[in-house]
């Protein structure tokens, strides 16, 4: 249940696995409370904890498979930067992992990325990319889209140990196994200790048109604060991670909020001095949160959970579904 990154990429893994599945959608694929929407994401290695650097790494040549399978170009490396208070303990994580990085000067950003001010050394991360989150769950979508039942709320989850009830508004839906990856809604869909946050973005453009090619980038501050170039908008889009605040994913309003946007606009200021800095669009997105921004992957009796992205889940989406894959398929 779920046609979001995590419920699409399962789904996919399961007909794979010669599984007959069958996708229920409370609104449409890509709807705007979801937190699989939007035009792009980050494809990093860049993690402080060695495992979740080789998870990343795991995770890599899946989405070569994907764009073989698809046939569509979903990810364009770019390269990224890193700086700020973390970055030493961030590259002795991805040494210690065996991923690409190496150290920039000051000086050597500012010659290579002028249109970037970064406030002191950095580290260059190669492997890096940008995700076009859109066409990904387009590609996505078209493996499973025969399968797929949008506008199918789930109001009950039943197992009895035999088999899994699923009640939705327009009747009951039986099956072995239930995947269910609710997004926003996995605290009030499964009781579990997570919790909806709507996050803002904003896109600006260079005040002149042309410009040498940008690169991903993360601050690590608090909040982090990150870019990426978006070719889908024809400019770059910069946010702040875990800055919004908790929301009730069915009673919130979607609009931005001025002292969100105000914020990014700082940043922008401060981080994109040759860019115009009055955005050329903003919009909100959910974040489905953890405490601690691991990953829910688990299997209870004939229930399998995907929850909890917390905002950084969607470079893992095709290894996510494999894993969730696993579980239904593991008694």
């Amino acid at each position: 249940m779920g046609g979001g990154l995590l419920g699409l990429s399962a789904a996919r893994a399961l007909r794979a696995r010669g599984r007959d599945v069958l996708v229920l959608e409370r609104e449409t694929v890509g709807h705007a409370r979801g937190g699989s929407k939007g035009a792009s994401r980050i494809f990093r290695l860049g993690y402080l904890d060695p495992r979740d650097v080789r998870m990343a790494m795991d995770a890599r040549p899946l989405w070569t498979e994907l764009e073989a399978e698809t046939g569509c170009r979903l990810l364009a490396p770019t390269g990224q930067l890193t700086f700020g208070a973390g970055m030493h303990a961030l590259r002795r994580a991805m040494t210690d992992a065996g991923a690409p990085v190496r150290a920039m000067s000051a000086a050597e950003v500012r010659d290579r990325y002028p249109d970037l001010a970064v406030p002191g050394d950095a580290l260059f991360e190669p492997d890096s990319a940008v995700i076009d989150a859109a066409a990904t769950l387009a590609a996505l979508r078209r493996t499973v889209d025969d399968v797929i039942r949008e506008h199918m709320a789930v109001t009950d989850i039943v197992d009895d140990g035999r088999r899994v009830r699923v009640t939705t508004e327009a009747g009951d839906v039986e099956a072995d196994v239930a995947v269910v990856c609710p997004g926003p809604w996995s605290a009030k869909v499964l009781a579990l200790e997570t919790f909806a946050t709507l996050e803002h973005v904003a896109y600006f453009r260079r005040r002149e048109r042309e410009y040498p090619p940008m690169p991903i980038f993360i601050e690590f501050a608090d909040p982090a604060v990150y870019g990426l170039p978006t070719p889908a908008m024809g400019a770059f889009k910069l946010a702040l991670h875990h800055a919004g605040p908790v929301v009730d994913p069915d009673c919130t309003n979607l609009d931005t909020r001025p002292e969100h946007v105000d914020a990014i606009v700082r940043a922008a200021v401060r981080l994109l001095p040759t860019f115009d800095p009055t955005p050329v669009h903003v919009e909100t997105c959910m974040y489905d949160n953890t405490e601690s921004e691991e990953f829910v992957l688990e299997r209870r009796g004939r229930v399998v959970i995907g929850a909890g992205t917390s905002g950084h889940g969607f470079k893992f989406g095709p290894l996510l579904g494999d894993r969730l894959a696993d579980l239904a398929t593991t008694a």
